[in-house]
């Protein structure tokens, strides 16, 4: 990463500078990872719920925004995202850079001081989380695994991924299960805490206009009181193919089937093909201009949508489709046409060109929100890569034609399944 600096604040903290002058406001992430796994992937996003609502300092979401106000409306939160087989719980705050402050006037360094209150000062009963706090947060948490399932096209899409990696820890969801969130206790989570302070590793971004050595300094005072046992961030295993292709259909009460095609590509983040891979998703189904919108979807009418993405951690190509519940083999067998062209380098100039071009403005797009870039280079970090954005859209704009031929004959189907209606049988 040719424009970013990275700093090591002590064993397992590492601290990350993205110097983008550019913004008004400077961006500081705290990234807690965690090896994504059944048995605590409930305590994970539930403790980034309870965290963010007060500290010992500032009790109430209402005292905490109070105090973002008095800091010219700086953004605070706690959230859990989820890259590959690595859990992140990520302290994130967004405040306006000291240097577009009237004179004499700073703010980052209280900002910072608030982060810290919600990191290391939580609040605490009874030798646990505010009980309140945790009993809301689990309803809250519950509500939303139970919602997952209200958007079919996103909730077909997470069962094809279950069901491929049901033995891995891909295939666990990041919001855990109902069961596993019931469970918890206000002391069993902050014991759970306690030990997240104790492992590792962590990853900080700053990003915008600051003196880093200053923050460097911030940052190893602030994290004196940790030693943690983790320098390593979790690796993901790349998807393991099976020798047969497997089929599941479930039924729902529904009028529009999901028809969700999952298949294994053996195409790492780091693997010298992985640009060639963006290029052929972007072809087969990424965009108006792709192969699945203009024969599946416009041409045949097969499809209400249709349209390809990369598991790039996993080294998995999902297709996803809404369509009639008639039309599952019509549908299916234009996918695997549009496929088998691709392999027999059957790709206009016009599929080619604009698959570059909007992957190339989608990465140019990242440099334009600080929030964005931040994400792109935790990205980096957790595949072990070291690429900037305009290292990334070189990589992309030399792909040739050849390139994405090589990479479609890699490709193949693993399982499929089908979301239908109850009374089709």
């Amino acid at each position: 990463m040719d424009s970013v600096k990275c700093f090591n604040i002590k064993p397992g903290i590492r601290l990350y500078y993205i110097p983008a002058e550019k913004f008004k406001t400077v961006s500081v992430s705290v990234n807690f990872h965690r090896a994504l796994k059944k048995e605590e992937a409930s305590y994970n996003a539930l403790l980034a719920d309870v965290l963010r609502r007060g500290c010992a300092k500032y009790p109430t979401q209402a005292a905490v925004m109070k105090y973002q106000q008095e800091l010219y409306g700086a953004y605070f939160d706690i959230d859990v995202r989820r890259k590959g087989e690595d859990q992140i719980l990520s302290f994130m705050l967004n405040t306006v850079s000291d240097s577009f402050l009237p004179e004499g006037e700073t703010v980052q360094r209280r900002a910072m001081d608030l982060l810290f209150e919600m990191l290391l000062n939580p609040l605490i009963e009874n030798g646990g989380f505010s009980a309140d706090y945790v009993a809301q947060e689990k309803i809250n948490l519950k509500n939303d695994i139970d919602a997952l399932i209200n958007d079919k096209r996103s909730y077909a899409v997470w069962r094809l991924v279950e069901l491929m990696c049901k033995d891995e820890p891909y295939g666990v969801h990041e919001l855990g299960t109902k069961e596993d969130v019931d469970a918890i206790t206000p002391q069993m989570l902050y014991h759970h805490y306690l030990n997240l302070l104790q492992e590792g590793p962590i990853d900080i971004f700053v990003t915008g206009k600051v003196s880093i050595d200053e923050m460097c300094a911030y940052f190893q005072e602030r994290f004196a009181v940790l030693t943690l046992k983790n320098e390593k961030t979790p690796a993901t295993a790349l998807f393991c193919p099976a020798a047969d292709m497997q089929e599941v259909t479930e039924e729902f009460d529904v009028t529009q089937a999901k028809l969700c095609m999952g298949f294994y590509t053996g195409i790492a983040p780091s693997d010298s093909d992985y640009p060639a891979l963006m290029v052929y998703n972007g072809i087969l189904g990424s965009g108006a201009h792709s192969k699945l919108f203009n024969h599946v979807r416009e041409k045949l009418s097969l499809a209400y949508y249709a349209a390809s993405r990369l598991e790039r951690y996993k080294g998995l190509l999902l297709i996803s489709s809404g369509i009639e519940i008639a039309n599952k083999k019509k549908a299916m067998d234009e996918i695997k046409i549009q496929m088998e062209d691709m392999c027999s380098g059957k790709i206009s100039d016009y599929e080619f060109d604009a698959a570059v071009k909007s992957i190339v403005n989608a990465l140019r797009s990242l440099g334009d929100d600080i929030g964005y870039l931040e994400d792109y280079y935790l990205g980096q970090t957790v595949s072990q890569m070291e690429l900037s954005l305009e290292d990334y859209i070189n990589l992309i704009s030399k792909v040739t034609v050849d390139d994405v031929v090589r990479v479609a004959k890699r490709i193949q189907p693993q399982m499929v399944y089908f979301l239908t209606g109850k009374e089709v049988k």
